[in-house]
């Protein structure tokens, strides 16, 4: 398997995945996304022909694709990057990830269904902390997260911005994924998301443009 599979797990993220996935389709690279979430965020973010069945065929939205039904086997090699958004539940796709992120806020009920989520290792791993505030002592230790699973090293926390909760909203409604004037830490942290996945391809004057390209929403 080719394939970079990214599996996000806990919290609604669909604007950190719609804005990855134009950084990836800037650098050239085929990407797929799942939603297989209770909430099903990301699917209401992209656009579709009414009568559109997700779940049977793959929906493509400027050079990118979408389903909430299953990933054969063979398309995991299909595709340069896949995105799966599993929410609160892990499923057998956590087999195939080679990179997981696990994203919670403050609230008491998120972190604890975050530490009981069952999940596979993957190569590389993060903790996001979105909207905690000042992370609470004890919010990372074993029993909060999954165990084992998430490198100290890995752990993020970005605060929303009234200007990233605007185009936040904006992803869903005008469906349009731009993410020009984000805070400082959260383009980091998307920049260091982009270079774990591919680690020889984050540098130089083509990134860069791949990288404004996508901030822009094209």
């Amino acid at each position: 398997m080719n394939s970079k599979v990214i599996g996000f797990v806990g919290l609604d993220v669909q604007d950190t995945i719609l804005y990855l996935s134009r950084i990836f389709r800037h650098m050239g690279k085929s990407v797929l996304m799942a939603d297989y979430s209770e909430s099903q965020a990301l699917y209401y973010c992209i656009p579709m022909i009414p009568g559109t069945d997700a779940y049977a065929a793959r929906v493509e939205y400027r050079g990118t694709y979408f389903t909430i039904g299953p990933i054969r086997e063979k398309e995991y090699g299909d595709f340069d990057v896949i995105m799966i958004f599993f929410g609160f539940e892990a499923r057998r796709e956590t087999k195939y990830c080679t990179h997981m992120i696990y994203t919670t806020d403050g609230e008491k009920n998120h972190v604890e269904r975050l530490g009981r989520v069952k999940g596979e290792e993957a190569d590389y791993s993060q903790l996001v902390f979105r909207n905690a505030g000042r992370v609470q002592r004890g919010m990372g230790e074993a029993g909060y997260v999954p165990a084992g699973m998430v490198r100290e090293a890995c752990q993020y926390t970005c605060n929303d911005s009234a200007r990233e909760r605007r185009l936040r909203m904006q992803c869903q409604y005008n469906e349009i994924f731009s993410f020009q004037g984000i805070s400082a830490r959260f383009k980091r942290y998307l920049f260091d998301t982009v270079r774990a996945v591919f680690p020889g391809e984050v540098s130089g004057k083509k990134f860069e443009e791949s990288f404004r390209k996508a901030q822009m929403g094209e």
